[in-house]
């Protein structure tokens, strides 16, 4: 599991060999948006939260090609569906999973008065 800012590992290739350079490149390009994309779904959640998310959505999501997405989030923490990324803490995660907050319906709060 990963923490909140989510960072991703980009390919060093610096070599001579242009096959290889382009698919460095492109790599590298699908990486920056993955982090992106990752950290801006995170900024709006609150903390001590637990997301997953699946490299087939983030596939669709971000409009590249599947597999290349997949070794980028394999990446990440070695999932091989996606990565599950907690903010903040992740005991408090983990309490609010198991015990999630009760809303109280407007019918319920009138029979208690």
């Amino acid at each position: 599991m990963k923490s909140y800012p989510v960072r991703v590992s980009f390919d060093p290739y610096r070599g001579a060999n242009p096959n290889r350079l382009r698919k460095s490149a492109d790599y590298n390009r699908v990486a920056a948006r993955i982090e992106k994309f990752l950290n801006d779904q995170l900024a709006n959640e609150p903390d001590d939260t637990v997301r997953q998310f699946f490299s087939r959505t983030i596939a669709a999501d971000l409009r590249e090609d599947e597999d290349l997405v997949q070794r980028v989030v394999f990446s990440i923490d070695c999932g091989h569906n996606g990565v599950t990324i907690v903010k903040g803490n992740f005991e408090r995660a983990m309490e609010r999973l198991a015990n999630p907050p009760r809303e109280q319906s407007a019918e319920n709060s009138r029979a208690r008065c």
